[in-house]
């Protein structure tokens, strides 16, 4: 028997303002304000859209047990969550993961989500979400009762089979599949930057950050030098329309990942800080988010792009990053790049740096 496709996952944040119970967003996709049920109200409607798979699982979902467990939750674990997402399109072969969803919302939201449980056909399954009370005010329910999102989520959805491994997946990928693979677990690795900086090791996210871009615009290259100049222009043609300054910006990145992984960050604060009573260098949050965001959007331009050379074609293209290549002196070859990025980057919601 084929297991349903539909997912339910649920968040922390601030109360919903709307009257209604359940949002219905567009295609089956919906908001619910868990804030106006009942933990057995909630399981009862819950099983309606997500059948259980036998009767063997009907104790997965209420326990009155708090203590670390698998399956089912407490009223208490249930009344920590304000809003979820009913996503009825999840990959097949991931087995109703919440991994693959995920790696959209993420990709999708400015800020990182953290989920409390999450369920589908065998229960309720909880996790253990991120204490901060940052986390709180950031994960934002409006950003996704609107069809954009939902038009976003299907046109990557192909796509979110590189928000884990999976082994049936991964035998017919080839280096494409693996260097949007090998991005994506690395910016999933950036949530452990988002809240808070060591006042040590800091830029170690710029690092990182250009460590992705790499991966995406220049790994696997025929050629090794000048490595920075061809990323910059590279990513400036995928880009600059909607961030002008996204090239001198991406300059400016490198020299901090540079700093950082040559030792010269460290050279300064041996240098500096026994004069400035321990006047250590500050992190610019401000900045830093500027620059995760330019990587968000330039991995979600990739993940459309990759898309699309794959399943319609564009020119004789074999891959996104020889597009940007070519598309650096062939201005038609770059309007259509362009056209086509724009499509899913002008869904996408903008963190406040904007």
């Amino acid at each position: 028997m084929q297991r349903p496709k539909t997912i339910f996952i649920s968040f922390t944040g601030k109360p919903l303002e709307r009257a209604q119970t359940i949002l219905q967003i567009k295609d089956g996709y919906e908001c619910w304000n868990l804030n106006k049920m009942s933990l057995d109200n909630f399981v009862d409607k819950i099983k309606v859209k997500i059948p259980p798979v036998n009767d063997n699982v009907l104790c997965n979902y209420i326990t009155l047990i708090s203590k670390q467990h698998i399956f089912a939750i407490t009223d208490e674990e249930f009344r920590k969550c304000s809003w979820g997402l009913l996503i009825p399109d999840t990959l097949e072969e991931g087995g109703l993961s919440i991994a693959e969803p995920m790696y959209l919302l993420n990709l999708y939201s400015p800020n990182f989500l953290y989920p409390v449980f999450y369920v589908n056909d065998m229960g309720i399954m909880p996790l253990k979400p991120k204490h901060n009370p940052l986390i709180f005010n950031n994960q934002d329910s409006t950003i996704f009762c609107k069809h954009e999102f939902v038009l976003f989520y299907k046109m990557l959805f192909e796509q979110s089979k590189y928000g884990s491994w999976h082994l049936d997946r991964i035998q017919s990928w080839d280096k494409e599949d693996w260097r949007l693979f090998v991005a994506s677990l690395l910016y999933s690795g950036l949530k452990d930057y988002e809240y808070s900086k060591n006042t040590f090791g800091w830029q170690r996210e710029s690092a990182e950050m250009v460590t992705i871009l790499e991966a995406l615009f220049t790994a696997g290259d025929s050629q090794n030098e000048e490595v920075n100049y061809r990323l910059r222009k590279r990513i400036a043609v995928l880009l600059s329309w909607m961030f002008p300054s996204i090239e001198k910006d991406i300059k400016d990145l490198y020299k901090i990942r540079s700093a950082f992984v040559h030792g010269s960050f460290f050279q300064q604060i041996a240098r500096e800080s026994p004069r400035a009573h321990n006047n250590l260098p500050v992190p610019d949050f401000n900045l830093l988010n500027k620059y995760k965001e330019y990587v968000r959007f330039a991995l979600v331009a990739y993940l459309n792009l990759a898309r699309i050379i794959r399943s319609n074609g564009i020119q004789d293209l074999d891959s996104v990053m020889n597009g940007l290549e070519r598309a650096i002196i062939d201005l038609p070859l770059r309007e259509r790049l362009i056209d086509e990025t724009r499509k899913i980057i002008e869904l996408m919601p903008l963190s406040k740096f904007k």
